[in-house]
């Protein structure tokens, strides 16, 4: 695979909000970390197919949005930060 054609999530966990950026488009918003904001950010995101989606270990509140990105089947990777 040509790692210019990759679409690549990251995401910043905090304790009520998740600030999302998806590259190389460049699209950078955020969504409130819990149930309604998950489920938003998992349909925008699963869209652009990304390659994989890097979230911060911050002390499980990481964990429902991992939960939801799995489930839609979404490539998830944890990072200790």
């Amino acid at each position: 695979m040509n790692i210019s054609t990759e679409t690549n999530v990251g995401i910043d966990t905090g304790k009520h909000q998740l600030d999302i950026y998806i590259r190389p488009i460049g699209d950078y918003f955020s969504v409130e970390n819990n149930e309604k904001g998950i489920k938003e950010a998992v349909k925008r995101i699963k869209k652009h197919q990304p390659t994989r989606v890097v979230i911060g270990a911050t002390g499980r509140l990481e964990m429902p949005f991992a939960c939801a990105d799995s489930k839609a089947g979404l490539p998830i990777v944890w990072a200790n930060v």
